[in-house]
């Protein structure tokens, strides 16, 4: 386990210790043996559920519990007629957190779904974000910022996004260890409810 200023990585073996010690189920005596043949396979029920909780956290957690990269230097960028500049989202990135073109006066930090107003007013000319106001909306692989100047190539001076490990490691704050699970909690919601 790595620790730098309250933020740790945790190898998948460190989590799965770190769940069932904080859920009580693990093995701490040692004098005797007992096998079974008729129980869950505890290990793998376990690694399901951390793995869909740290999903979830780096899908919405605060962002200071969670591991943040400039990408701009992996992000390809467009530009069309209306100086809508279309950027790749690279494969690690869970969600942007604060992006920035070279021609803004501003960085963005909120990130508009398609179907929002703000989003779809980006359509027309005479309400489409120029370089003071910017606006960014989220097409899941991509980006659409809006705008920069016809006829300029753009160029990102900002990409901030919360990222997975591509180590498979957990990377997170000590804060977020608070939300844990409780074992009733585990055995009882679905799979797809532990934050």
């Amino acid at each position: 386990m790595k620790n730098t200023n309250q933020m740790i990585q945790l190898t998948q073996q460190e989590m799965l210790n770190l769940w069932k010690q904080h859920l009580h189920l693990d093995d701490t005596r040692r004098e005797c043996s007992v096998e079974r043949d008729d129980g869950i396979d505890l290990d793998a029920w376990l690694t399901m559920r951390i793995k869909v909780w740290y999903a979830r956290l780096l899908a919405q957690a605060p962002a200071r519990w969670l591991p943040t990269q400039d990408v701009s230097d992996e992000v390809t960028l467009s530009i069309d007629e209306q100086g809508c500049v279309t950027a790749s989202i690279p494969p690690q990135c869970v969600r942007p957190l604060e992006w920035k073109l070279d021609s803004w006066q501003q960085s963005v930090t909120h990130f508009y779904a398609p179907h929002e107003p703000q989003a779809m007013a980006q359509h027309n000319p005479w309400t489409q974000a120029g370089t003071h106001h910017p606006v960014a909306v989220d097409h899941g692989d991509r980006l659409c910022l809006f705008s920069a100047p016809a006829g300029t190539t753009p160029r990102l001076t900002m990409a901030t996004c919360v990222v997975c490990p591509a180590d498979g490691s957990y990377v997170l704050h000590t804060e977020a260890l608070a939300s844990l699970p409780s074992l009733e909690h585990l055995q009882s919601a679905p799979v797809t409810d532990y934050i």
